[in-house]
């Protein structure tokens, strides 16, 4: 198996000694598989560094609109008979911290933090990832990534590439089940990984028969072989053009629902020393990066933007239109930035997804180059991943440190200073409470 480093949200976990309760951790779960398997790596890597105590809430929602502001209202397009509960009792209390992605899971866990701090001890924290639509001082943490243009904030966390976790017993397990297979190839596995299109980008048959020929050219200068692995969004004549023009010992998967352990995804994951992904693709590519391999990006035609002389009402949405055209070409921010920065902050504006911002930033920072280049990117993503995240896992750490001081603050306040300390339930020393980090006495 090619050389690799840990995956970021899978660090050993310290050793927790405590009898106290560590703090509990609700994961909220919708209906994207890609949006909860963030939320999960997230959870795991919190569960790594601290132990902490992670709880699975599976929710299912009415379609319809979404809840604003009102946290009466919150939960109401819940689907209360199809979800897990999300009320707390004896075996299930309300968590410290609730983590949540996309627009119908972001009230459900403004909810969960106002019913969890209705205690005598305040407690929730709110961490929400991805895109966010709702008003920034509404959640604690926001960590998102360049193609949802998001403006910066105190509480804001930009990240290189989104949370992904890949478990290493899976990857193992799938090069286990494929070793027989690639065991017949020679020199280096080029793993290629084709998506679909998705707006802005564009994949048509002619692009999949650049894709080939690139890619031919490619791994002909490393005496490599092409391991092809299609999506459930690869078009069918984009298929066609893959199965026609990929020669043999070049190896073609295409998508098959439902595959299982025949899924080859998993194991060019792990076994391939090098990787081309489809720029449509945030999640690909950052399962390739996180590999520690060498990424290539294959560059999928985008649909010109509207042009800026063309009006658009209210003048906001014309201002979000010019911002993610500056953002993709990197221009310096303005007034009229600033000002439109500020309206997405109070929720009164909503910038549109662009992937073509996050690869461009990928491509300037030299974390991967286009497949033609002739110049490889500079390694290093992966480790840069995993800082990132340890950044994460620091700030939720100091947050929950912040919330717990301020709960004893007040306790001693109302009590009369030491008389309530003594009378107060013991909360245990910091690293008692899965803060090793934060205790004095910890080495």
């Amino acid at each position: 198996m090619p050389n690799s480093t840990s995956h970021p949200a899978e660090l050993r976990p310290s050793p927790v000694t405590s009898t106290v309760a560590s703090p509990v951790v609700w994961l909220l779960q919708g209906a994207r598989l890609g949006d909860n398997q963030q939320v999960l790596a997230l959870g795991a890597a919190l569960e790594a560094r601290f132990g902490w105590r992670l709880v699975v809430k599976r929710l299912k929602f009415h379609s319809g609109p979404i809840p604003g502001d009102d946290i009466a209202q919150a939960v109401a397009h819940v689907n209360v008979a199809q979800s897990d509960s999300i009320r707390a009792n004896s075996a299930d209390p309300w968590p410290d911290l609730v983590i949540a992605i996309g627009r119908r899971a972001a009230p459900v866990a403004r909810w969960v933090k106002a019913r969890g701090n209705m205690g005598a001890e305040p407690k929730g924290i709110h961490i929400q990832l991805g895109r966010f639509q709702d008003r920034f001082d509404s959640v604690d943490l926001l960590v998102t990534t360049a193609q949802y243009a998001l403006p910066a904030a105190a509480n804001v966390l930009h990240l290189s590439l989104p949370i992904t976790a890949r478990k290493q017993a899976a990857l193992a397990k799938a090069a286990l089940a494929f070793a027989p297979l690639f065991a017949a190839i020679g020199g280096p596995k080029i793993g290629v990984l084709v998506g679909g299109p998705s707006n802005p980008m564009q994949f048509g048959i002619n692009d999949g028969r650049r894709l080939v020929a690139e890619a031919l050219v490619f791994a002909e200068a490393r005496q490599g072989t092409l391991l092809v692995a299609t999506s459930p969004r690869t078009p069918a004549d984009v298929l066609d053009a893959l199965m026609q023009g990929l020669p043999s010992p070049h190896r073609l998967f295409p998508f098959e629902s439902n595959a299982g352990d025949r899924n080859p995804y998993p194991a060019l994951l792990a076994l391939c020393d090098a990787f081309v992904v489809t720029t449509d693709s945030v999640s690909m590519v950052a399962d390739a990066c996180l590999t520690g391999r060498e990424t290539r990006l294959f560059a999928l035609p985008v649909r010109p933007p509207r042009p800026l002389w063309q009006p658009s009402w209210p003048l906001v949405e014309w201002a979000g239109r010019r911002r993610n055209q500056r953002l993709f070409r990197t221009a310096p921010m303005d007034g009229l930035d600033r000002w439109y920065e500020g309206e997405v902050r109070a929720a009164r504006a909503q910038p549109t997804r662009y992937v073509p911002i996050i690869m461009n930033h990928l491509l300037r920072e030299r974390h991967v180059t286009l497949l033609a280049d002739a110049d490889a990117p500079r390694f290093g993503i992966a480790q840069l991943a995993q800082q990132e995240l340890d950044m994460v896992a620091s700030r939720i750490l100091a947050l929950l440190a912040q919330r717990r001081a301020g709960a004893l603050r007040d306790q001693l306040a109302l009590g009369g200073g030491l008389a309530a300390r003594a009378a107060a339930p013991r909360r245990g020393t910091a690293s008692e409470m899965g803060l090793s980090g934060l205790d004095p006495a910890t080495p």
